[in-house]
């Protein structure tokens, strides 16, 4: 016998949220963290061609080397994540997809594209779903909040027959921070999901829709009934008529708890009218955002502002990859999780004063040559008024009162002293990598990445 199942939306939603709310947690035992997430930059190698960086993989050897390039990690609160949709921006003479209960909403593209567009932005970032589109006719007056505007049970309604109900404006300050050509923020308000917290319950009608009007209806000389029958209660509506036609049906109660309705018209008069009654998702439309517009999709944004307080050279230092590490380690937590704002992970050498200056990207080592030394790395930045070489893929023993070579400027300077990074190299698991065209850094500058992670 064979069995068939689906994983529903509800479980991405699920993935959603708790990316939202848990990207550090804490103990309430200890106090101590039980998960940490960080956005680091590395400073790999140049590209053969930097306008078209090299592909990372996922080979023991690849993931290695990326830990030994990362010189900064930066932590990553619930302030720096936001569940994001698909951005829609309200077009004018658009065809928009109306909701539905009995339609999957939320199916997509081979590109990931939703294939019903059925909610937009409008030009003042509120959000609006469209719950009628006048039997797919173009829509032409821009939804909008505005006091006067509305009709029954919060509809925006103008004369192209669409029907629009505003579900949440974006936060300014959110908007600057999650949203950019491709996406937008959604909030998440309801931490607990109660259907009965809201007069809708299970589910309620708030939009009857006509699509076809019928003829000969006369309400003067004979009474146009809408009935409702269904497993809820409480609803109601009433019809309105142009020349014999009905032409909108107006929701005066949406009831309660219904998951499913039947609605029809009785009259002594008229004839073939057709309407319609979408059953609302669980609390209603409006009560959970992130559910019924489908969210699937999470971004993380981290800004490194300047040096960030002399955790990051910002002289003659560009960069090639960026990501995301998972429960690191530190030397001053072990063995419990790093939880510093941030971490410097790369290497300080101390060195006597002297002539010449070690530079970016050069390999630096001890012993007689670079083929036979005792110990390399990388250098990252060289601070020539302290005498602070900033190193990374560091190997080998180092030895103290010993000279470091520079391989390509030939400079040599006595090893005085050493400054080891407090995040342990290669602990906590790398979860993105991404290869970027190099970037300069400045003292001046900032950098924000956003990452977006499909569930």
């Amino acid at each position: 016998m064979a069995n068939k199942n689906i994983l529903t939306y509800n479980a991405i939603v699920t993935e959603v949220e708790q990316m939202y709310y848990a990207p550090v947690v804490v103990s309430p035992v200890t106090g101590l963290p039980l998960t940490s997430f960080y956005c680091f930059l590395a400073h790999a190698d140049n590209w053969v061609d930097d306008t078209n960086p090299d592909q990372p993989t996922e080979t023991e050897a690849y993931l290695k080397s990326v830990y030994k390039n990362i010189f900064v990690a930066k932590q990553i609160t619930t302030n720096d994540i936001s569940p994001v949709i698909q951005r829609n921006d309200w077009t004018a003479n658009t065809v928009y997809d109306y909701y539905s209960d009995t339609a999957d909403m939320f199916a997509t593209d081979v590109n990931g594209v939703l294939v019903k567009t059925f909610y937009v932005r409008n030009r003042y970032d509120q959000v609006f779903k469209c719950l009628w589109n006048n039997n797919g006719g173009v829509s032409s007056y821009e939804p909008m909040f505005q006091p006067g505007t509305y009709g029954t049970n919060n509809i925006y309604q103008n004369a192209d027959g669409y029907k629009w109900k505003y579900i949440y404006t974006i936060d300014a300050g959110r908007k600057t921070k999650f949203m950019d050509s491709s996406w937008m923020p959604v909030p998440v308000i309801n931490t607990t999901f109660d259907p009965n917290a809201t007069t809708a319950g299970a589910g309620d009608i708030e939009v009857i829709n006509v699509v076809n009007g019928g003829h000969g209806y006369d309400p003067v000389n004979a009474a146009i009934t809408i009935t409702i029958t269904g497993d809820g209660v409480g609803a109601s509506a009433n019809v309105v008529t142009s020349n014999g036609s009905i032409i909108d049906v107006l929701v005066s109660f949406p009831g309660t708890d219904y998951s499913y309705a039947n609605v029809s018209i009785t009259s002594a008069l008229g004839s073939n009218a057709s309407i319609v009654a979408p059953i609302s998702p669980i609390g209603g439309h409006g009560y959970d955002a992130v559910t019924e517009l489908g969210c699937s999709r999470v971004m993380i944004t981290c800004q490194f502002t300047g040096s960030e307080n002399g955790h990051i050279p910002t002289s003659n230092l560009i960069y090639h990859q960026v990501g995301l590490l998972v429960n690191p380690l530190a030397l001053s937590t072990y063995p419990n999780l790093a939880n510093a704002s941030i971490y410097k992970t790369s290497t300080d050498f101390i060195v006597a004063s002297g002539f010449g200056s070690y530079i970016s990207d050069e390999k630096i080592y001890q012993g007689t040559s670079l083929s036979s030394a005792t110990f390399s790395a990388t250098v990252l930045n060289f601070d020539s008024s302290n005498n602070i070489i900033c190193l990374i893929n560091t190997t080998g023993t180092l030895s103290f009162n010993a000279p470091v070579f520079g391989n390509t400027s030939g400079t040599a300077r006595t090893l005085l002293n050493i400054n080891s990074p407090d995040l342990i190299l290669f602990s906590g698991k790398i979860n993105y990598i991404e290869n970027r065209s190099g970037i300069q850094r400045s003292s001046d500058g900032i950098e924000q990445f956003k990452y977006v992670i499909q569930f």
